[in-house]
């Protein structure tokens, strides 16, 4: 593993799940320039709380999903759209599985 992804990951456990980042933030701790990351928003791979980038917040989750979105890019050249898919997908098998940890451990 990079160093680049042990920093974003270690960025996204220090900052905490209630953590909102501007963009410009964002921009900084992934490396990416503002308009990778509106391209990122426009595509489904971020979903920002506010209604333009100047008041966009991002929650520390933004970090992994742009460092999976950019290694997708990087090493199965999958577009934009295509890793909004993945992160989606990916996000609802993590809920599932929790959910069936907890039915599991109900006996």
């Amino acid at each position: 593993m990079n160093s680049n992804a042990d920093e974003g990951r270690l960025a996204v456990e220090w900052l905490g799940d209630d953590c909102r980042l501007t963009l410009a933030q964002l921009c900084r701790l992934t490396r990416l320039s503002a308009e990778e990351l509106i391209e990122m928003v426009e595509a489904g791979v971020l979903d920002p709380l506010g209604g333009q980038p100047a008041e966009w917040r991002f929650g520390a989750p933004a970090v992994r999903r742009v460092q999976v979105a950019m290694r997708l890019r990087r090493d199965l050249q999958v577009n934009l759209a295509g890793s909004a898919m993945v992160l989606d997908l990916l996000d609802e098998l993590r809920a599932l599985r929790e959910r069936l940890r907890v039915l599991e451990n109900r006996d």
